[in-house]
């Protein structure tokens, strides 16, 4: 302590003069000095023991010698504030300032008081939203945040990820190729589906399975597997399943527990049948009496919706509805028209969609609308019908139907069917597949891309021409196929999944570029991609079937794409942004259902949202890794050393299981060696953590006391991550060990 000031000294003497007195127990102070409280006392005094006194906590060490004492020090203790003294009705804020009594919370530089039930958030009191649950309670400009479980709004203090645009390196991350479950099942021609089935927090990829003797018409199997290894939870041989029909997933009964819709026997007069992922069945489709209901069901897929708003979800085939329980609720329309090959290809598939604007939905074909109960909106046969998607295309707040049929592409206004585009032939001939509806060239209205038999092409129904771009492609069997689109890079414009009897291809929405090709043999139907988070990473991974009972591409030069099963591709560079876990039916859009596969009682229409068909949402919300708390345990010295760390999540987004964690020796600023890498063996979600544990033997150089080691999150062992961050520099803790030396 340097330079002590003369007044500090000075008020040193005073001090002990008064302990003398005291200490001689001499007369009591003058009646000036006595008091009560410190309010009675002058010159800065505070009241001790009846007495004015100077208080010594009133002192500052290198406060300037002004002889002039503070006017806080003649203020209650309770009430000083640095050098004010606040009064009635005030409170110290920061030890600096006075300020009115604020009872709820202060927020900002100025310290504003926030109304009661308010936040802070960016230095901003901000009133929380809706009750939420998941990103799809919340508009477009908010998140659900889980801890309140209330909307709150984006902004510059939500942890996000931006990846560089068109930055693209898919690599295959898993594959399903069999079984000792019917081994010879193998085979895939119909969308898979994604969801939690099974309620353990990650999703799993629910699928049809054929041989390549009985075909896609044949026998089948129904396969569940994990989402995050592709190893298998549940496979369903007894009833069989017809392998060419599509599959629902989501909770019908609102009883937390999935149900999984499926057709049973042959395809021509199939059950519909509902499971549980453990494989129990647990209803199958039946008349008012009891009948068995059955209906011809090739080359379609079941869609899942809560029609008229009373928490039980109805399954729709086609043009027929089945209750909760199977039970038929009408028929509007036969199957039995179902057929793939005819110059108009009839499909049991269907969208449902609120195309009128009241509580309830309908059932949208393409040449007809029903309502929730049968009733018929409206009907036009002289439209052919085909396959449909739903989305606003003219910006007018009013759905319309696009419709392929007999190789054309029309747009239907949904609530009248009026002609509003079309019909355009497709390029490239064919019949035309499901269609797919997105951004594609960024102009923030939606184009369409459908498949043919040589082409791909994207129609833009307010553009200059009606076909904004078309590249080849090979699909001279069914020309049927789907696709969908995502917007990979988040720069607004959607990239095109799809793949044809050889490669599965990602091109550029914007022109048709392509930006990826993997070799995969398919002999088609209306199978399709899909883009969804898988194994609940965080990021947006490609999940396609696969099957080679049929090469059509034996004449390409050194072509390998003859492969089976489920094939699942990520980005090797982490760069694709987020999107939900969850991808339940062939006519999915988002809206129609919950991430936990909860069905909306009120479904949200979609062209209100995301105005998107088949494209999944996107997230740029990303995680925080933080290495923390790291210590050791050198009991097990010289022969094993424990080294441990807690691994914080404080970001947006959960972290799947896996995370490598590395632990080094010395600092980060001079490392030493990678003693071991480990990796989580859970997920970790915003605000979780998880504590890692490595035991290695120390060379003799490494034994001693206080030696530093450090730990690295999201570390290989390379220095290189997996993950990309809001955060990349709070990833290094460091710590001291001691492990003592042989002898």
């Amino acid at each position: 302590m340097h330079g002590m000031p003369a007044l500090r000294a000075s008020f040193t003497l005073t001090l002990l003069s008064l302990s003398i007195l005291a200490g001689c127990d001499c007369a009591p102070p003058p009646t000036s000095m006595r008091c009560t409280s410190s309010t009675q006392c002058t010159g800065g005094r505070i009241c001790t023991d009846g007495a004015c006194v100077v208080g010594t906590d009133a002192f500052t060490v290198g406060a300037p010698d002004t002889g002039v004492l503070p006017d806080a020090w003649s203020c209650p203790t309770e009430d000083r504030c640095g050098a004010m003294c606040c009064g009635d009705g005030d409170e110290c804020v920061d030890e600096t300032t006075c300020l009115p009594v604020c009872e709820t919370l202060r927020c900002g530089a100025d310290h504003t008081c926030c109304p009661a039930g308010d936040l802070c958030i960016a230095d901003a009191c901000t009133t929380p939203g809706d009750p939420c649950t998941e990103e799809l309670d919340c508009p477009a400009d908010a998140f659900c945040d889980p801890a309140l479980g209330r909307c709150l709004p984006r902004g510059p203090a939500r942890c996000e990820y931006f990846p560089p645009p068109g930055v693209f390196t898919p690599e295959e991350q898993w594959a399903w190729s069999g079984s000792t479950v019917e081994p010879t099942s193998v085979h895939v021609m119909m969308a898979p589906t994604v969801g939690d089935v099974d309620g353990d927090g990650t999703p799993e990829v629910v699928f049809h399975t054929y041989t390549a003797a009985g075909s896609y018409g044949g026998a089948g199997v129904l396969r569940i597997v994990h989402g995050d290894t592709g190893e298998e939870l549940t496979n369903i041989v007894d009833p069989v399943v017809c392998p060419e029909f599509g599959i629902a997933l989501g909770d019908l009964d609102a009883d937390g527990v999935v149900e999984i819709i499926s057709a049973i026997g042959g395809c021509t007069a199939s059950q519909i049948a509902a499971f549980h992922a453990d494989g129990t069945e647990v209803w199958r489709s039946t008349r008012l009496d009891g009948t068995p209901w059955t209906a011809r069901v090739e080359f379609g897929a079941p869609s899942i919706a809560d029609l008229d708003g009373d928490g039980r979800a109805e399954v729709v085939i086609g043009g027929a509805v089945l209750n909760d329980e199977g039970v038929l609720a009408w028929e509007a329309r036969s199957s039995a028209a179902s057929g793939c090959c005819a110059p108009t290809p009839r499909s049991p598939l269907s969208a449902v969609y609120d195309m009128d604007d009241d509580p309830e939905l309908e059932v949208v074909a393409g040449n007809a609308v029903w309502n929730h109960d049968g009733t018929v909106l409206w009907e036009e046969p002289t439209l052919a019908d085909g396959y449909v998607a739903v989305a606003d295309f003219y910006a007018d707040m009013q759905p319309d139907v696009v419709v392929v049929h007999e190789g054309f592409v029309s747009i239907r206004n949904g609530r009248d069917g009026t002609v509003l585009f079309g019909p355009v032939a497709m390029p490239g001939g064919g019949r035309g597949g499901p269609p797919t509806v997105a951004d594609f060239d960024g102009d923030e209205l939606p184009e369409i891309g459908i498949a043919g038999s040589t082409a791909y092409a994207v129609f833009d129904p307010d553009g200059p021409m009606p076909v904004l771009w078309q590249r080849m492609t090979q699909d001279s069997s069914s020309n049927i196929t789907g696709s969908s689109v995502f917007d990979f890079d988040g720069d607004g414009r959607a990239e095109v999944v799809y793949n044809d009897e050889c490669y599965m291809r990602v091109y550029s929405g914007l022109d048709g570029t392509v930006l990826a090709q993997v070799a995969q043999n398919s002999h088609t139907l209306i199978e399709y991609p899909l883009i969804v988070d898988v194994d609940a990473d965080g990021n947006a991974e490609i999940v396609f079937a696969a099957n080679s009972a049929v090469n059509r591409c034996g004449g390409i030069p050194g072509y390998d794409g003859l492969r089976a099963g489920i094939r699942v591709f990520r980005d090797a560079a982490d760069n694709w942004v987020g999107t939900r876990p969850v991808w339940n039916e062939h006519s999915y859009h988002v809206t129609n259902v919950r991430e936990s596969l909860g069905i909306p009682a009120r479904e949200v229409a979609n062209w209100t949202r995301f105005n998107t068909f088949r494209q999944n949402s996107q997230s740029f919300d990303a995680p925080d890794l933080v290495a923390a708390e790291p210590s050791s345990d050198g009991d097990g010295c010289p022969d094993a050393l424990v080294l441990r760390a807690t691994i914080r999540n404080d970001g947006a987004v959960t972290v799947g299981a896996g995370l490598p964690v590395t632990f080094y020796l010395g600092t980060e600023a001079m490392p030493g060696r990678a003693v071991a890498t480990v990796r989580t063996t859970a997920a970790i979600p915003p605000g979780g953590s998880a504590t890692v544990t490595a035991t290695f033997t120390p060379t003799t150089d490494e034994l001693g006391m206080g030696l530093p080691f450090f730990v690295r999150v999201d570390d290989g062992g390379d220095g290189t991550g997996e993950n990309n961050e809001c955060q990349e520099g709070n990833n290094v803790s460091e710590a001291t060990y001691d492990c003592g030396s042989v002898g």
